[in-house]
């Protein structure tokens, strides 16, 4: 980003710069019987102006971008919205509109979700994850592979082909692709044959909203309590 400024910086120099030349020129041969020498007076002054006001522009331009968080850049901005995704709290996730959630927030949604119906939730997710973000274990110490797609565009059977790799990967029992989204024909062909799980968008909706309910109604009883 510095030498984008410095860039914008030296173009307008050059620009001043031709344009105070010019006029030095232009004043130069106006007024009969000045000497040469302030030709070059002329010349020099219109260069000096010019380097100075690049170097002006390429300074409030810097520290423009220092009162901004992390400026404009792509990456700043995906800085920004991941620092606010670490000041939302479990409750906000809870009360979120799923639609508006992140990929690690859904996930935290589900993990959630999951620890609250009793099982233990081992968070995977990351690089080399196969296909798998999270992992269920139930009293009886069956495991289930999940893998968490917060996706607008429909889950083709590629995921469904990698997370049975993870699942035995990771020494599952089962394993279920849940997504905000839902499944391609191929993706419900493979999960059939296979036998993975398939948990489409409307799923996810009604299963959160009950789970809200269940909360809200337990909220209150130990309030009246």
């Amino acid at each position: 980003m510095a030498r984008t400024y410095h860039s914008e910086g030296r173009q307008l120099a050059y620009f001043l710069r031709a344009i105070l030349v010019f006029l030095g020129v232009v004043l130069y041969y106006s007024v009969p019987g000045l000497h040469w020498i302030w030709l070059i007076v002329f010349l020099i002054v219109g260069i000096l102006i010019a380097e100075m006001m690049g170097l002006i522009w390429t300074h409030q331009r810097r520290k423009s971008a220092a009162g901004r968080p992390y400026g404009k850049s792509a990456a700043g901005r995906k800085k920004a919205r991941s620092n606010a995704e670490h000041r939302r709290t479990d409750e906000d996730l809870i009360r979120a509109d799923i639609d508006t959630l992140s990929g690690p927030e859904f996930e935290r949604l589900l993990e959630l979700y999951y620890t609250d119906k009793g099982y233990i939730v081992q968070r995977v997710g990351g690089s080399g994850d196969h296909e798998v973000d999270l992992i269920l274990i139930d009293k009886d110490g069956y495991k289930i592979a999940v893998q968490c797609k917060r996706w607008k565009k429909d889950v083709g059977n590629d995921i469904v082909l990698r997370i049975k790799a993870g699942k035995q990967i990771y020494g599952c029992h089962d394993a279920w692709i849940i997504t905000t989204s839902h499944f391609t024909k191929a993706a419900k062909e493979a999960a059939e044959s296979l036998r993975i799980r398939l948990i489409n968008g409307l799923a996810v909706h009604d299963m959160i909203s009950r789970w809200r309910k269940e909360r809200i109604g337990a909220d209150s009883h130990r309030r009246q309590r």
